[in-house]
């Protein structure tokens, strides 16, 4: 992995800027990611657009990926040993809008976490993003309203299932706010 140009940020929105250096996310298998993806784009077509389904793992990186970034964090991944992600029908709640899909173990996430944000690219900041639940979703850019009649068309028809986790990667967004793969972090022992 070799540090890249960050993209030009001058056409995106206020909140996009926190991303210009990418995340580590989990990507599911193409058999678990294109049902979602069909939902992502049925029901939230921006979303969709920026991203395909994953679980987020960590905070925005605070500075661009280098090499000796990309070794610090296999270094630190060795530590975590791959799992099985299971994830169930799409939840919503009348408090605050979006549709995901739970996943689970949220303990094995949480440990990815705490491990990941050890790396030197995330020193100085705490995102507050990174106490949500780990989930994969669905549809973010809505109404609450919105959120509560997909999640009822969907509670009965929606993929469920499990896939093994022995990988992440850092995606990074180009001028137009799409997130693209630049790197593969294997867990533990799965090189």
């Amino acid at each position: 992995m070799r540090e890249r140009e960050v993209a030009d940020t001058s056409s995106w929105e206020p909140w996009q800027h926190d991303y210009r250096f990418g995340v580590v996310l989990v990507m599911p298998p193409p058999h678990v990611a294109s049902p979602i993806d069909a939902l992502r784009q049925a029901y939230d077509q921006k979303s969709h657009a920026i991203c395909s389904a994953h679980i987020s793992v960590s905070d925005p990186l605070r500075r661009q990926m280098s090499d000796d970034a990309q070794k610090e964090i296999q270094e630190l991944l060795r530590a975590v040993e791959p799992f099985e992600v299971h994830y169930d029908r799409p939840i919503a709640s009348a408090g605050r809008p979006g549709v995901a899909c739970p996943v689970s173990p949220q303990q094995r996430f949480d440990e990815l976490k705490c491990v990941i944000h050890q790396a030197s690219v995330f020193d100085g900041f705490s995102y507050r993003r990174r106490a949500l639940p780990a989930h994969m979703t669905i549809a973010e850019f809505l109404t609450i309203e919105d959120s509560l009649r997909i999640c009822a068309d969907l509670i009965d028809s929606a993929p469920r299932g499990s896939f093994w986790c022995d990988r992440l990667e850092h995606v990074v967004p180009d001028a137009t706010f799409r997130f693209q793969r630049r790197g593969t972090f294997l867990l533990g022992t799965s090189r």
